[in-house]
């Protein structure tokens, strides 16, 4: 009944909303997506916690409320507009400095930034960029900091003169396939789709920065996690629950999104169109997914978030003095033990029960 509710709710029609009890009794939320699009990347919470009845189990109402990229997120919970997100470390880091209302509750696990050639290329590690010409979504974001960063200690790094703008997808792809670019610094979701573009597999360069982790974060308000932190708990519960299924069934995940968000299918929504954002989902699990480096869901080894965070200072990610920016002064881990207080084992056995 639980799963036939929260179908209902999902069509998001007042008759199934009532009829589920939706609005009746329930704490109401608001989470900032940092992605306009509500891309396949979005689907494991945006989508999953609502239709599979994850946020009912808490007693929430979660409105979806989709915005232009991690930063517009951040301050959406700034400005009490939102109540939490999901967005780039560097970026919450940088708007705690500016407020200090708000907090880092949990990471997620890995670093989602690649650079990324063609297999013939014969490009494999950072030392292999010498004297390339590397394309990067647009100047001045992370993707060129970590590449120039990356490669500044060796004999020929990559430069500001080596870098140049080309866009994401068709755009991206015509640059690699025109030869004025010789690599593309992007992330997970937007390499395999210049890849399917191409018709070929992207290979990933080797990096010094392929291991860091807890480089996207959860951020609230400080006054939230203190005043409501069963709601908050219940929010990010649901939302590694939602993690654990999408993982099991990535597929299932993404019909469940476009059937929610009719407008980010791909292209007509076709069974390739279907397949592509299916990997999509599944690469940017297969980095993120399952408990942190320090063993629970959401939580890092302080060494562990501490290295990425010294890493972004030092490239130029994150402004600030080596040894300013810690975990400590930017995190409040009070609720990791509520975000992990649930049978992982469950989300596992109704994703592959799941019939759609």
């Amino acid at each position: 009944m639980r799963k036939a509710c929260a179908l209902l709710t999902t069509a998001v029609t007042l008759t199934a909303a009532t009829a589920c009890g939706a609005g009746d009794g329930r704490t109401e939320l608001t989470f900032a997506v940092a992605d306009q699009t509500l891309s396949a990347a979005t689907a494991s919470y945006a989508t999953v916690p609502e239709t599979m009845g994850y946020f009912a189990d808490e007693g929430l109402k979660v409105e979806m409320q989709p915005v232009k990229n991690a930063v517009a997120a951040i301050q959406a919970v700034a400005n009490e507009r939102a109540t939490c997100t999901y967005g780039s470390t560097a970026n919450a880091v940088t708007a705690i400095g500016q407020d200090p209302g708000l907090v880092i509750v949990g990471t997620v696990n890995g670093n989602i930034f690649r650079t990324v050639a063609p297999a013939a290329s014969g490009l494999r590690t950072a030392a292999d960029l010498a004297g390339k010409t590397v394309g990067v979504n647009v100047r001045g974001g992370v993707n060129e900091m970590l590449v120039t960063g990356a490669t500044r200690s060796l004999p020929r790094p990559v430069r500001a003169d080596d870098i140049l703008a080309v866009g994401y997808g068709a755009q991206a792809a015509q640059a690699l396939q025109r030869g004025d670019i010789d690599a593309y610094s992007g992330y997970d979701s937007s390499n395999l789709i210049v890849g399917e573009l191409l018709g070929e597999e992207l290979v990933e360069i080797e990096s010094r920065t392929d291991d860091l982790t807890g480089t996207s974060a959860l951020v609230c308000r400080k006054r939230d996690v203190q005043k409501r932190p069963e709601a908050i708990g219940g929010l990010f519960r649901a939302f590694f629950k939602g993690m654990i299924f999408s993982q099991e069934n990535p597929r299932a995940a993404i019909k469940m999104h476009w059937e929610h968000f009719p407008a980010s299918k791909l292209a007509g929504g076709k069974e390739a169109d279907l397949a592509t954002a299916t990997r999509i989902l599944a690469k940017r699990l297969q980095i993120s997914a399952g408990p942190g480096s320090a063993g629970e869901y959401g939580l890092q080894k302080d060494e562990d978030l501490q290295k990425t965070l010294d890493t972004y200072v030092e490239y130029g990610v994150i402004k600030g003095k080596p040894g300013a920016v810690t975990v400590r002064a930017l995190t409040d881990y009070s609720l990791v033990p509520a975000f992990n207080d649930f049978d992982p084992a469950q989300p596992q056995r109704e994703a592959r029960a799941w019939s759609g």
